[in-house]
């Protein structure tokens, strides 16, 4: 079932004349771990919300670190929904985490340091007996090497995932590029060592290994882009210089003492415990909050249209689709907003983002689409400003006309 899910999705409603062997090559990638750590800000999501005390968000799961983090809104719901059982079952061991660790020292041993031998031992004793079987049977799974996945707590979480390889890969050109990322993280502005890394990373992505790299589709897999919004992504600019440009909004865009996007990015970590330069919901004064909302997230196994479409009407406030509608066709956006606009309260509010700049909506194929839902410019334009992670071309918030 999960595996005709994702092919579903991948294949982005369109026929099977038209579906490529890269779209089939993607789902059956994509079933695996993609994501580690879920790369929108989850600040920047509640900025252009500004949702009252007591919403009921749906969310795209991911790795589920929004879904929980949103909890520092006072929602009276969330609902984490994803296609991935991989991503469903590391927001499982999350909210596991948050019922039965002992405080946020061993909360943040676990999943924020994450790399901690003593961390085999928490599982088997205390987050294992209380998962559901397919959970357990998924982090019990044993890995083409023969060691069960929850191990990969033991030795440093965020290099795992298809993701987690893909950086470390990026990791080793640099060190062969002579790129100091140190450098990128730490370095003031202006400094030498911050100034040559900035210049051999220009020259890295401008060479003809980078030109190679972002030309075939499936070297591309493990940063989560599919066929469809790998053309989305390079509509502008050769994607070789799309990623350079992106990769310095994620380095330079924002503060590093803050910014754990980019320590994860070149440093493969978080920064260390407390409240700095973490995701809320690993943050020190935000544990008591996600330990007693922890019973207000419901991970759900489905696609997202179809289960906006079993909610009552009216049910929903806020919407988060990350950036889902880059894999869709038309007519797919088209019934995924159809099932918004039934489920969504009056004052419902949509985010979404984009690989490139614009938004699915503002096409001409997509017209009727505003005669209900408008673009809210400000709140659009805060989101980008304040996304952190710097990766995506566009942010956008509707609302109802």
């Amino acid at each position: 079932m999960n595996t005709q899910l994702i092919a579903d999705a991948v294949r982005n409603s369109r026929g099977k004349a038209e579906e490529t062997v890269w779209d089939r090559l993607f789902a059956f990638w994509f079933r695996r771990l993609v994501y580690t750590q879920i790369w929108e800000d989850p600040e920047a999501d509640l900025a252009a919300l500004r949702l009252p005390v007591g919403s009921t968000i749906v969310t795209i799961s991911s790795g589920g670190c929004n879904a929980l983090s949103y909890l520092t809104a006072r929602p009276a719901q969330v609902y984490a929904v994803d296609l991935n059982e991989a991503h469903l079952s590391l927001l499982q061991l999350k909210l596991a985490g948050l019922r039965v660790f002992s405080g946020y020292a061993e909360f943040w041993q676990f999943f924020g340091e994450a790399a901690s031998v003593a961390n085999s031992a928490l599982y088997r004793d205390r987050l294992r007996p209380v998962l559901d079987a397919e959970t357990r049977a998924y982090w019990d799974r044993l890995n083409i090497i023969g060691r069960p996945r929850h191990a990969y707590f033991t030795d440093g979480f965020y290099r795992h995932g298809m993701l987690g390889r893909f950086i470390g890969l990026a990791h080793v050109l640099a060190k062969l590029a002579r790129i100091d990322l140190s450098a990128l993280l730490n370095g003031k502005a202006d400094c030498p060592d911050r100034m040559r890394a900035l210049d051999r990373l220009h020259r890295l992505f401008h060479s003809p290994l980078a030109r190679l790299i972002t030309a075939t589709p499936a070297l591309l897999f493990s940063l989560g882009i599919p066929p469809q919004q790998r053309a989305l992504l390079g509509a502008d600019a050769p994607l070789n210089e799309v990623l350079h440009e992106r990769l310095l909004r994620l380095v330079s865009g924002h503060s590093n003492e803050t910014n754990y996007f980019a320590w994860q990015a070149l440093q493969r970590s978080y920064r260390g415990p407390g409240d700095a330069c973490l995701p809320p919901y690993l943050q020190r004064s935000q544990f008591e909050r996600m330990r007693d909302g922890a019973g207000l997230i419901i991970p759900v196994h489905a696609n997202l249209r179809q289960f906006l479409e079993g909610l009552p009407a009216r049910e929903v406030d806020a919407v988060v689709l990350l950036d889902s509608q880059d894999w869709m066709a038309s007519e797919e956006i088209r019934a995924l907003w159809n099932a918004i606009d039934r489920t969504g309260s009056n004052d419902v509010r949509v985010i979404f983002r984009t690989a490139g700049k614009e938004s699915p909506l503002e096409n001409d194929e997509l017209a009727p689409l505003r005669q209900i839902w408008r673009r809210d410019e400000a709140r659009s334009a805060i989101g980008f400003a304040q996304d952190r992670s710097g990766i995506y071309g566009g942010f956008h918030c509707y609302e109802r006309r």
